[in-house]
């Protein structure tokens, strides 16, 4: 509601002005008391009722106009406000869109770098797995082939470094994508919570 204060207009004073006078009229009508003095003191104040009330409809019609063209700049500056409210709500949710997307492809390129990190593992198993079973096979057999042993014990050492190599590269790798996950529900739990907001 505004505090503005609506000025009187021309018609609405000079209709008041005119009933008035209508008002003087009658009052001298009554008081001379005679036919033709109060038939035109009536005359008189039925044609000034007439143009008072004319001039009041012409008011209110002018105040329902500008009322109305007042109603249709504040529904415009709406409209405008809210399309512009929906193109930041659009390029908002474009660029939470992206950010996901780049968040998806680097969970899947951490997830590719994890299996291959449990294939390089499994392989260096193997690797180990053999290499144990034929450092018994040259314990057996240490009598005649110690210098075999002593290759078989350096493979050995070289397997389990890869092995820790690969251990520790599947811990690390597996921390990174806990890092992301966290990161991509930390950040969908900030949209989600502008959303609410």
């Amino acid at each position: 509601m505004s505090n503005r204060r609506i000025p009187r207009s021309r018609r609405a004073v000079g209709a008041v002005a005119l009933l008035l006078t209508a008002v003087v009229v009658a009052i001298v009508g009554i008081v001379v008391s005679t036919v033709p003095v109060l038939v035109a003191a009536t005359l008189y104040a039925v044609v000034v009722g007439g143009v008072a009330t004319r001039l009041l409809s012409d008011e209110i019609a002018q105040l329902r106009r500008d009322w109305a063209r007042d109603r249709a700049q504040l529904a415009d500056s709406n409209r405008t406000a809210a399309v512009a409210r929906s193109r930041e709500h659009i390029a908002f949710a474009e660029q939470m869109g992206q950010r996901v997307s780049l968040r998806d492809a680097q969970i899947a390129t951490l997830r590719d770098a994890i299996v291959t990190a449990e294939i390089e593992l499994a392989q260096a198993r193997e690797r180990v797995y053999a290499e144990r079973a034929r450092s018994a096979a040259l314990e057996a057999d240490a009598d005649s082939a110690q210098s075999d042993l002593e290759s078989a014990r350096v493979d050995l050492r070289r397997a389990s470094d890869a092995l820790a190599a690969s251990e520790s590269a599947e811990l690390q790798v597996r921390a990174e994508l806990l890092a992301w996950e966290t990161a991509a529900s930390d950040e969908t739990r900030r949209q989600h919570d502008r959303k609410l907001a």
